[in-house]
């Protein structure tokens, strides 16, 4: 009886030569004839299902096709069956020594010893040749929060602009008959509101540039951040002298408050204490200013003092604190002794921002200064100011330093 190897070779011996047949009529742009129609109908109608009916009982019960389906159809595991023929020399693969220990370790312990030789682990065993994909966009770290730029009023400047201010009022008094007006002139100051500038650059190679193309992208939001993060600080820490002018120690004293009974730094009273320091006529856009966790300090208070009606709400994204909305700033002070973590008040009115020539935060490529040594220049700067013009429309809550 034919092995299996010769019955494959005889099933593609037939489907070959019929497939000839049908070629050869095309070719000569004529149809089959009878002689042709009758070995075609003998080689697919009859002798290829004998051969394919003989070929499936014989793999029904050769046990390396039950156990490798897949190689079994590629021929891989084809091997001489014949009596007296070496089982492990196989037609189409010479298999090495190595592997026959190993497949005839596997086969005698049914499978339950294997050994493999290729795998992910080490380099040379397989992992050289696991694919890599790296995502072509970087996942960015969230930015400090930031409120200032929102809460004051901005302009575009193209010079130092001279705000006069009213420092005191005038006074009036009393006037008896023929005698002379009295009272007092009101007292004017001023301040100005200049341009100071800061930057960031990053160097990237022309290399990372081109096989990277995001990688300009990524760099350019990182200035961006960078920037907006730095002025931040400024506009609430700033010195003033060549620089913005921060707003803690420049606005209204407010209230300096002691932690309350059970410990919070930050109390509920000290907040409504706070309140009343500003004057009415700030209260139309009046807002809070704090860091996150000053927020969860105040409700922390409200929870312990079990208030009836509750003071900490939020609607949608928005917090409110007495009514009035919260915003956050990463620059604004934690609440510790001495520190100011909290101020009040309308920062529109109060605290105003001038950016020399618009708002917009240039970003310049500059690919000649380092091209020697094949490297993009990236610079992102701003030319901008800040200062605090009315102290009274912004008021701060301080805690006791001790």
């Amino acid at each position: 009886m034919p092995n299996l190897l010769e019955l494959r070779r005889q099933l593609t011996h037939i489907t070959g030569a019929a497939d000839d047949l049908v070629t050869h009529a095309q070719n000569e742009h004529r149809a089959m004839t009878a002689s042709e129609n009758q070995r075609y109908t003998t080689m697919i109608a009859d002798t290829a299902p004998q051969l394919q009916a003989m070929i499936a009982g014989i793999e029904k019960n050769n046990t390396m096709h039950k156990a490798f389906p897949s190689l079994a159809k590629s021929g891989v595991l084809l091997t001489d069956a014949r009596a007296g023929a070496n089982p492990f020399k196989a037609d189409v693969k010479q298999l090495s020594p190595e592997y026959l220990g190993a497949f005839t370790k596997m086969l005698v312990t049914g499978g339950r010893e294997m050994s493999a030789v290729l795998y992910e682990g080490v380099s040379g065993d397989g992992g050289y040749a696991v694919p890599i994909t790296v995502d072509d966009q970087i996942v960015p770290l969230a930015p400090s929060e930031m409120s200032i730029r929102q809460l004051a009023t901005v302009i575009p400047t193209s010079n130092d602009i001279k705000f006069p201010t009213k420092t005191t009022f005038g006074t009036a008094a009393a006037k008896a008959e023929t005698s002379a007006f009295g009272g007092t002139q009101p007292v004017i100051g001023q301040f100005t509101l200049s341009a100071y500038m800061a930057g960031t650059q990053q160097e990237i190679s022309w290399e990372l540039a081109q096989d990277v193309p995001a990688f300009q992208a990524f760099c350019v939001d990182d200035m961006l951040l960078d920037q907006q993060m730095y002025e931040e600080n400024l506009y609430v820490n700033g010195t003033g002298s060549g620089q913005a002018q921060g707003l803690l120690g420049n606005v209204g004293a407010g209230v300096t408050e002691e932690p309350d009974s059970n410990g919070n730094l930050v109390s509920i009273n000290g907040t409504l204490d706070l309140i009343g320091t500003l004057n009415a006529a700030y209260f139309t856009n009046a807002s809070w200013l704090m860091s996150r966790l000053t927020s969860i300090a105040i409700r922390k208070s409200q929870v312990e003092t079990n208030l009836f009606n509750p003071v900490w709400q939020r609607f949608g994204t928005q917090d409110f604190l007495h009514g009035f909305p919260v915003s956050y700033s990463a620059a604004m002070p934690t609440a510790a002794r001495g520190n100011t973590p909290i101020l009040f008040g309308d920062f529109k009115r109060g605290y105003i921002i001038g950016d020399r020539g618009g708002s917009g935060i240039n970003v310049k490529v500059l690919d000649q200064p380092l091209a020697t040594q094949g490297l993009i220049v990236l610079l992102a700067y701003r030319r901008t100011d800040g200062r605090v013009r009315r102290s009274e429309a912004i008021q701060s809550y301080t805690i006791a330093a001790s």
